[in-house]
Formats: structure tokens, sequence, C-alpha cells
């Protein structure tokens, strides 16, 4: 199972969220990109980056740190936060991110997922699913989408997305790992599973292993020091 570094752009600054809120930013490096180049020194070879203004806002809103850190060479970047159409997308793989990650739009334009998938494979366009009681919230969880949580995936699957993210918002918020139930609806398919959480347990990355989990997303735990990144990046 493979460790990605998580990094979240706001108004130019890596934040963290308190309780996923945009009004409860923690500002963790007043340079992002310097903070990217700490974790490839590292070890780590990839990262997730999020446009959280865009997110909000529908549309890219820090993309001159996104730039920067796409241009650090080594580091592989999958992106996401605001990618509402074609033009932004391509305008980040063209600039040399690896994937764009697709969440909003994913839930409410299914033709715009199709249309991604089609035109840069399902290699490059990875999923995020952000789920609250079985309904997926979206606009950088702001807003329930009132969509179920499993039709959604399913759909996707059959749209011929295979690189899917899954945050359970509210055991993330308290450092939890995922729903075991939800958890089970993803692993069981025949897809890409990555999970995004905020745990301080190493008990926890071995249970989602376990479950056949192919990548986890790590944020909060990594900038506390709760586990040493040369480790976690071998």
């Amino acid at each position: 199972m493979k460790i990605i570094p998580a990094l979240y752009l706001k108004e130019g600054r890596a934040v963290l969220l308190a309780e996923g809120r945009l009004d409860r930013a923690e500002v963790v490096s007043e340079n992002p990109v310097e903070l990217a180049e700490k974790f490839l020194e590292q070890g780590a070879g990839e990262i997730h980056v999020v446009d959280l203004d865009g997110a909000q806002q529908g549309g890219p809103r820090n993309q001159c740190q996104i730039q920067q850190i796409i241009n650090l060479k080594k580091l592989e970047v999958q992106v996401g936060g605001g990618i509402r159409d074609i033009v932004i997308a391509r305008n980040y793989l063209h600039a040399g991110a690896r994937a764009i990650v697709v969440s909003t739009a994913a839930v409410t334009n299914p033709y715009f997922v199709s249309e991604l998938l089609s035109t840069f494979g399902s290699d490059r366009v990875v999923i995020s699913l952000d789920v609250r009681e079985n309904r997926l919230a979206i606009s950088g969880w702001e807003e329930e989408s009132g969509r179920g949580a499993h039709s959604v995936l399913a759909r996707l699957i059959d749209k011929g997305a295979r690189r899917f993210v899954y945050t359970d918002i509210d055991r993330k918020k308290s450092g939890g790992g995922p729903d075991a139930r939800t958890l089970k609806a993803f692993t069981r398919q025949n897809i890409e599973v990555t999970v995004s959480c905020s745990t301080i347990k190493k008990e926890i990355l071995k249970e989602l292993a376990g479950e056949g989990v192919d990548r986890v997303i790590l944020d909060k735990a990594l900038y506390e020091g709760h586990f040493e990144p040369e480790i976690l990046w071998k």
C-alpha cells in the first residue's frame, strides 16, 4: 500500500482545516512549494494537491503555486479542486500534472466524467468521493448533494472510471479509519482505491492494507510528525 502526502492550498498558502471547515484553516506553511520539496527530499514520489479555494469557488485559484509544484523534478502530482470543465483539466495535464482529481463535477455532471475519460483515459482521471453518512458532499464539503455514495460509485464505474479517492468525512475529522461497509463497496470492485484520512495510528494503516486499499493520502499525521516519512515512503 502506497502512502501519499497531501497538500491543501488556500490563498497561496498550505493549510490544514479544523473539522474540514474552510473558515478554520490553520496555516502550516507560507511557502507550499518548499513544503512539497521537503516531502520529495524525504522520499515521497507523489503528492496530492488540492486547491481549496477552487473547490469552493468552482475554478482554479492557486495556479501559480500548483505549477511550481508540478515543475519539481521526480515528483508526480495529482491535482484537484475546482476542475469543472475540460479546459481546466487539459491545462493541468498539459502543464505536467500526472493526473487530475474530480470531485464535485463527478457527482453533479456525469457527462463531464465521460468526456474526461474518453479524452485523457482512465489512468489520468481520479474521482474523489466525499461521504457523510453514505451521502455525498460537494463543493469542498460545504454542500450536500443528496446522492448516495454506492449508486454514484456504480454509475461512475460503468462509465469507465478506475481510480477513486474515498473520504469518510466524519471519521476523517475524528482521526479514525473509514466506515468498513462503505469501504467494502469500493474494495470489492476492480478499481484502484485510495483512502484519504487523518489517522495517527499505524494499526489503522495496517487494517486498510489488509482490506485491499491500494493507497492512503495522509495529511495532519504527517504535519504533526506522528509518522517517520522516510519509512512510510520506502
